[in-house]
């Protein structure tokens, strides 16, 4: 076992009985077979030295470990992993509901790999859309609850109204749930989702280090990531002594009574990013650099800096996120932030299913790097 890993997992979880904390500390380094079978787990003693722990309560969580079939303890020789046999857990529904996925390249991901690991676990799966409106995801929450009998549910937050009603209908429900994709920004609930703080601060950070200092970014705060990746921009221009300037995109919000979208949302979004862009990029004092919200905004700014005669990436350097496949093939391709959506997928799915399991250790909140992949759109300020 890999005690230094051990101490900081410890260190780093959530609050929890101490007992708890050492068993989901030691049980992550079982499933992801940092041991293996007939390895011996730390003795009482190792441990107490290691974590500062009573032997009661080291030995609570490791009587916890034996009862769950994972090891067994061997009378003055020790305890030792044991061999795992392949179970099928019971039958039965997990529901995911998502936001529209119609330019985001990041949602299928997500929803591939969220199926094929439920799918593994012998678990169907059931999936929504709630057209990024909290009043049609509640619908979609009461019509699983009602008609499909879900076991689980992973659902990504909506931009617009509340969740506190859903979260408390699950919980009502005895429902596992967990938040995929976004965080909730509401409540502290189970979540994976792309770390969009540290996605803005690593754009204005790439920026600053080619040069630059009237660095501008366009986009949303009106949810969660928007103002994560707001956040994550500020306190690298706050870093470098220099002001933040952000420009927020007023959206044409076009819905039908059905409240679904007519215009696709990528028209909605780049369409007025466009306009905004042109007069951001008008005056004497205009940004040498953007950091774009998504690929979506940052085609808007780049169709706009080529309506103004700028060259990309001479005159305006532009970062963005999403990799959506189409950025790369630009006359000047952008360089953007690839969201691990496969991986948030499959993290969100094992989360769940060991909520379902019965898992009780307090709210986990996962939040995932995402690379920068370099492209030519992005290089040093020129006088």
């Amino acid at each position: 076992m890999d005690l230094e890993r051990l101490k900081k997992d410890f260190d780093s979880s959530t609050p929890a009985p101490l007992h708890a904390k050492l068993r989901e500390a030691m049980r992550r380094q079982i499933e992801d077979q940092t041991i293996t079978p007939g390895d011996m787990l730390p003795s009482e003693r190792e441990l107490k030295g290691l974590l500062n722990l009573s032997r009661p309560t080291i030995r609570q969580a490791i009587n916890s470990l034996i009862q769950q079939g994972l090891v067994q303890r061997v009378a003055g020789k020790g305890t030792f992993l044991l061999e795992q046999e392949v179970k099928r857990m019971p039958t039965g529904l997990i529901g995911l509901i998502v936001s529209r996925p119609n330019f985001h390249f990041f949602y299928p991901q997500l929803a591939a790999a969220f199926d094929e690991k439920v799918r593994q676990s012998n678990y169907g799966m059931v999936i929504s859309l709630h057209g990024d409106r909290a009043d049609l995801l509640a619908e979609d929450v009461e019509g699983l609850l009602l008609t499909q009998h879900i076991v689980g549910l992973a659902i990504t937050p909506p931009r617009f109204g509340s969740t506190k009603w859903v979260i408390n209908r699950l919980r009502q429900a005895g429902v596992p749930f967990v938040f995929i994709g976004r965080q909730n920004g509401e409540e502290p609930v189970d979540s994976v989702s792309p770390d969009n703080q540290q996605i803005g601060y690593r754009a204005a950070r790439h920026l600053l280090d080619l040069g630059h200092r009237r660095i501008t970014h366009i986009g949303f705060s009106d949810y969660s990531t928007g103002r994560s990746r707001l956040e994550g921009y500020q306190l690298a221009m706050v870093e470098a002594g220099l002001q933040p300037h952000f420009v927020e995109i007023p959206e044409r919000l076009s819905t039908t009574s059905t409240g679904i979208d007519d215009e696709d949302p990528s028209e909605r979004i780049a369409a007025p990013t466009r306009e905004t862009a042109v007069s951001m990029l008008s005056g004497p004092d205009r940004p040498t650099a953007v950091f774009c919200f998504n690929d979506i905004v940052g085609m808007g700014v780049y169709k706009a800096a080529r309506d103004l005669g700028l060259r990309i990436p001479e005159d305006l350097s532009i970062i963005s996120v999403d990799n959506v496949p189409t950025m790369s093939h630009f006359e000047v391709p952008l360089t953007t932030f690839s969201l691990p959506g496969a991986e948030i997928g499959r993290q969100a799915a094992n989360l769940l299913l060991r909520r379902i399991a019965g898992e009780e250790i307090g709210p986990r909140q996962y939040m995932l790097p995402a690379p920068m992949i370099r492209r030519a759109s992005t290089a040093p300020l020129t006088d």
